[in-house]
């Protein structure tokens, strides 16, 4: 059997059988596969945090890599499921925008999966990550012509999220927070890149009644306890106290807006 990379993307959590049971499938299928968890604690149903960490994480794997997300709130109803190569990867995903940053970014390859020999016998409404997804990547790590496995379909005809990057108001930049790690560093929707249009001007970032005076280079440059902005390592901005937890003590929400503002001085 092929040998060959499958990363798995989840909101199961660890405690129930959702994820172990998804590896046995993949296990039963192709033994030599190398499955790697990339996470299994997206919120439920948060389709937005999959895509950015989708995003964030995909391309530190091998090439050819088969990256399976199922973060799927529309799991047994007549949403399609992908099959997607893109910049010579493959992504197995549910049809719902998860892929948005993947599919505006790469030419992609794609299908909608109909072939149900290559799922499981008996196919659940609710489990289609061990009846469909698993079994899928397993085939795929064996044999990865995507074209076997449905029907082809062009990219323009796939879900995105409409509005999953910041939005240029005048000098502000408009944004929201995406997610929280576990640190309780609050993650936006901003990258480095879109904060290029403030290069070299001075800017401030507001959240809630919060206000922080520029962008930090490392956590060390405010005292302990203090708050602060910054790039993290996704190469997104975001907003953080210094040994501390940001979402657990300013009480910010996943979803609050956030602006950057250029200042005249």
């Amino acid at each position: 059997m092929k040998a060959s990379c499958i990363s798995l993307l989840t909101d199961f959590g660890l405690c129930d059988e959702y994820v172990g049971v998804m590896k046995g499938v993949i296990a039963s299928r192709n033994p030599q596969a190398n499955v790697i968890d990339i996470c299994h604690n997206i919120t439920p149903q948060n389709v937005v945090q999959a895509a950015f960490m989708l995003w964030a994480s995909h391309r530190y794997f091998p090439k050819k890599t088969i990256h399976v997300v199922v973060v799927d709130p529309g799991v047994g109803s007549d949403r399609h499921i992908l099959a997607l190569k893109a910049n010579n990867y493959f992504f197995l995903a549910p049809d719902n925008g998860v892929l948005t940053f993947i599919i505006n970014k790469y030419n992609c390859l794609s299908v909608y999966l109909s072939e149900s020999q290559f799922y499981l016998p008996h196919v659940s409404n609710t489990f289609h990550g061990r009846d469909i997804f698993a079994p899928v990547a397993a085939q795929l790590s064996i044999d990865s012509d995507i074209l076997k496995l449905g029907k082809k379909i062009l990219p323009d005809e796939l879900v995105k999220i409409s509005d999953i990057n910041p939005v240029q108001d005048q000098d502000q930049l408009v944004g929201k927070v995406i997610m929280a790690d576990r640190f309780g560093n609050l993650i936006t929707n901003i990258s480095q890149e879109d904060l290029q249009f403030h290069a070299n001007r001075t800017i401030k970032i507001c959240i809630k009644q919060i206000m922080i005076q520029g962008i930090a280079k490392n956590y060390m440059q405010v005292q302990k306890g203090e708050l602060l902005a910054i790039i993290g390592s996704k190469g997104l901005l975001e907003i953080s106290i210094n040994c501390g937890n940001a979402k657990q003590d300013l009480g910010i929400d996943i979803g609050s807006q956030i602006r950057v503002i250029q200042t005249n001085n």
